[in-house]
């Protein structure tokens, strides 16, 4: 997940106009990438995103209200659960832009 964040961050910053709905599904899909390579965050320890893209957006806004929400025991249940929960939204969110398979199950 790590990977695809910094990948999909490099070409946010660099290749995507900001006042186009390409910029806003790559910023959703940043965070979603994000938030599964580092589920503990706003915890935890996680590294730092480009300043050009901000916290914005519903899932992220969600991930930091909920995390607002929920003490440190919920937290550690949460992740077990998270990371395939956002593997689920990756995929439904990816189709919009790009209607192939993201992985090949031949």
């Amino acid at each position: 997940w790590e990977t695809v964040t910094q990948q999909i961050q490099e070409w946010v910053t660099t290749e995507v106009d900001t006042e186009s709905s390409l910029w806003t599904w790559g910023r959703d899909a940043f965070w979603l990438a994000f938030i599964a390579a580092h589920p503990s965050f706003p915890m935890g320890k996680w590294l730092m995103w480009d300043p050009h893209i901000p916290l914005e957006g519903s899932f992220i806004e969600e991930w930091i209200q909920c995390s607002n929400d929920h003490g440190a025991d919920d937290e550690v249940l949460a992740q077990d659960d998270a990371v395939s929960k956002i593997w689920n939204e990756f995929c439904k969110h990816a189709a919009l832009f790009y209607p192939s398979p993201l992985i090949s199950l031949a």
